[in-house]
């Protein structure tokens, strides 16, 4: 009896204690400039937007800076320019950052309209409606920009209904119909103790921030707010090659674009294929896909191939431009030199120029203070181990060329690569046809102001 007296009494405690509310933080001082940056992360984004509201969170993000309890948009731009300091807001498929930096002087005030912001955003009707056109004035310029439309279609028609192709920035259609009660919903599900994030560097102490970021957390737990991390399933690769043309007229360039689901960067074939991406698209002028399309035909300025990444496995892409006469040819060549990187793998003279290429610049990617914070916002908002971003050099160090062409051959699906280009159908259906090597029941032509 006795004991199970002292067993109550002790649960009744340990259920009286205080849970911890505070925002993550990771701040790093550096006090060689009076300044001090702080990013608010939310780890999750876009691909939270519900299919009747996408682009909820980047309209929730913005009109973050738009009204307060407290104040309006004037004032809350005078506060910031007396201040001195800049505040914007960046939305992402998978995080919304609030970006902030302050001379350290005006450290205090700053952090306490950053709360004012995130704890008492007023969301008001007129803000709303001025946002809508110039949201949907940008959604305008990105579908006028032949580049942004072939990777917003890319995209869109690469995951389909997965939330990785969910548009940022929405659509006009979703966007004219968004509602006060929507951005407050989105705001209830995203700004939580448990959803932020708080990175900075700079000119104060670490423990300053990390108190700032805990009161944080009370205060919006006081709201009564709970967090929730989104669920992203695996996206599902596509099931035969597809060709995309986006028709726009009287085009003399056009935009290529194509590729397949990616990998995640925790993947143990990540690195070789980080190194076998850069002999054969990356960044270098030496890449084989930048030498054979450029160099050597002069087809496309550039030709490139990358990796996007997220929690769960993004794209892999390429990308060139050519004039609208040479890309039929410039299509079929980037689709045979995949075959043969696919088939016969990278030469161990690609194999050393890319290995040491990537070492030696290794250590650029964290030799300053911002890009160490950066690094921070990608480990947390990928869910990556600490530190995964100091560690490219070592493992780099550690590939072998046949684990290279491994994991390439393993890897790479051109049989289900999807295409888009975005060009005059009228002129180019029929041999961009035959250069994608695809049969009529799988191309597909669509308006350049299709949404």
């Amino acid at each position: 009896m006795k004991k199970h007296l002292i067993l109550s009494l002790l649960a009744c405690i340990l259920a009286a204690e205080p849970v911890a509310h505070a925002a993550e933080t990771s701040f790093e001082e550096d006090h060689s400039l009076p300044v001090v940056e702080i990013n608010v992360a939310v780890k999750t984004g876009a691909e939270s937007d519900p299919k009747s509201a996408l682009g909820v969170t980047n309209f929730m993000g913005e009109m973050l800076l738009r009204g307060t309890k407290r104040r309006n948009k004037q004032q809350i731009d005078l506060a910031i320019d007396q201040m001195g300091a800049q505040l914007s807001v960046e939305a992402r498929s998978g995080t919304m950052i609030l970006r902030g930096a302050v001379l350290s002087s005006q450290l205090d005030p700053f952090l306490a309209l950053l709360t004012e912001i995130l704890t008492e955003p007023s969301f008001p009707e007129r803000e709303i409606s001025h946002l809508k056109s110039e949201v949907v004035s940008q959604i305008l310029d990105e579908m006028g920009s032949d580049r942004e439309l072939a990777g917003r279609k890319f995209t869109e028609t690469l995951f389909k209904d997965h939330p990785y192709g969910k548009p940022i920035l929405g659509m006009s259609s979703t966007i004219n119909h968004l509602t006060r009660t929507d951005i407050e919903k989105q705001y209830q599900a995203l700004i939580t103790d448990k959803q932020l994030l708080v990175v900075g560097t700079g000119d104060t102490q670490a423990a300053k921030i990390s108190a700032w970021a805990e009161q944080l957390g009370q205060t919006l737990k006081h709201s009564g707010q709970s967090g929730s991390d989104v669920k992203i399933a695996t996206p599902q690769e596509p099931t035969s090659r597809e060709l995309i043309i986006v028709d726009k007229p009287n085009r003399t360039q056009t935009q290529i674009t194509g590729g397949q689901i990616g990998i995640r960067m925790t993947d143990p074939s990540f690195f070789p294929l980080y190194l076998g991406n850069q002999a054969f698209g990356g960044g270098s002028f030496s890449a084989r896909l930048m030498q054979e399309v450029r160099v050597k035909r002069g087809w496309s300025y550039g030709a490139y191939s990358y990796f996007k990444h997220s929690k769960e496995p993004r794209s892999w892409q390429f990308y060139l431009f050519p004039a609208a006469k040479d890309t039929p040819s410039a299509l079929a060549l980037t689709l045979k030199l995949t075959d043969d990187v696919r088939e016969k793998g990278i030469t161990p003279e690609e194999f050393d120029f890319a290995q040491k290429s990537l070492i030696n610049g290794a250590g650029f990617m964290f030799d300053t203070p911002k890009k160490r914070v950066e690094n921070k916002l990608l480990e947390r908002t990928l869910d990556l181990p600490d530190g995964f971003m100091k560690t490219y050099a070592a493992e780099l160090t550690k590939v072998t060329l046949p684990q290279v062409n491994t994991a390439l051959h393993d890897f790479l699906d051109p049989k289900h690569f999807l295409i888009v280009v975005v060009g005059t159908a009228s002129e180019l259906k029929t041999p961009l046809t035959q250069a994608a090597g695809v049969t009529p029941e799988h191309v597909k032509v669509v308006p350049y102001t299709q949404e």
